[in-house]
């Protein structure tokens, strides 16, 4: 359930006046920028424009510190300049840049993930393999970081927060073929650390930013909707986790995400090949697959 002293806060909070994105790293490229590196896995900078000034953020840090590093200054990113750094779940293709993020920031910058992010995280690939994040959170902190760790929404700035843990209530999205160790017990991963990051616009409606959508993106969209008192949305961005989904369940999410009327959806990371051709031909100009290299002015 929602907090409703936070859901008041977030929802009377000024919002943004507008966004630039820049994909660092996403599992293909733009082949007009040769110089970067493609790897399965996320990270998108964020530069929020507000009438205080501008804000970056870091959503996620992709799977290693070289290609981050590599990407970044190929791309012209300054990391020092990161105010905030969102970690949507802990998966190592999310969460392995970190190590190069923190050489650069300012210490006292939080680093926000939820509490079981760093908890052991496995798959079967085909054999059982570990998919978690590739340090410990103890290592993490002997290199500055400021961990805050929340199951509720954190509020970043005005009209900018995570969602917290995501209420689902849709029948279909299911989040199967995960797995952890809890208690000694050896459980399936129903994934309570996805979270994904909110940008209320002026004028445009709210943004909304996900890693892997591993609750599912109407399960996030809706939540987000709940959480910030905003009908309006702009642009659902991101991960949304489809890559194995029968074409039921991708025509299920095509369907409630029409029903949601967003301006504009951009898949990518782990959406799928056929979830992202249906999704293209269901929304045409309005479906804007991402890779490394593009950026996005909203």
């Amino acid at each position: 359930m929602l907090n409703e002293d936070v859901v008041k806060s977030l929802g009377e909070s000024y919002m943004v006046k507008s966004l630039e994105l820049t994909v660092v790293v996403e599992d293909q490229r733009n082949p007009k920028m040769p110089d970067l590196q493609a790897k399965h896995g996320l990270c998108i900078y964020v530069e929020a424009k507000t009438k205080e000034g501008v804000f970056a953020f870091l959503i996620d840090t992709g799977p290693s510190s070289e290609t981050l590093k590599r990407n970044a200054n190929a791309l012209g990113i300054d990391l020092s300049e990161v105010k905030g750094v969102i970690l949507t779940h802990g998966h190592y293709d999310h969460t392995g840049g970190l190590p190069e993020v923190l050489k650069h920031i300012d210490r006292s910058i939080p680093i926000i993930a939820h509490p079981s992010a760093f908890e052991p995280k496995f798959s079967f690939k085909p054999t059982l393999t570990y998919i978690g994040v590739p340090f410990t959170r103890a290592e993490i902190e002997s290199l500055g970081a400021s961990l805050l760790l929340s199951r509720s929404p954190v509020q970043l700035m005005d009209g900018v927060s995570t969602t917290g843990e995501i209420e689902r209530v849709t029948s279909y999205e299911k989040t199967e073929g995960l797995w952890t160790v809890s208690r000694e017990r050896f459980l399936p991963d129903i994934l309570l650390d996805d979270q994904s990051v909110i940008f209320k616009i002026d004028g445009r409606g709210l943004v909304i930013i996900s890693g892997c959508a591993h609750s599912g993106i109407i399960n996030t969209v809706m939540h987000s909707k709940r959480l910030m008192k905003v009908e309006k949305i702009c642009a659902v961005i991101g991960g949304f986790h489809m890559l194995n989904a029968d074409e039921k369940r991708i025509r299920w999410t095509i369907d409630d995400l029409a029903a949601l009327n967003p301006e504009m959806i951009c898949p990518c990371h782990c959406t799928g090949k056929e979830a992202t051709e249906m999704l293209k031909s269901a929304f045409e100009e309005d479906c804007i697959p991402l890779r490394t290299g593009d950026t996005m002015e909203l």
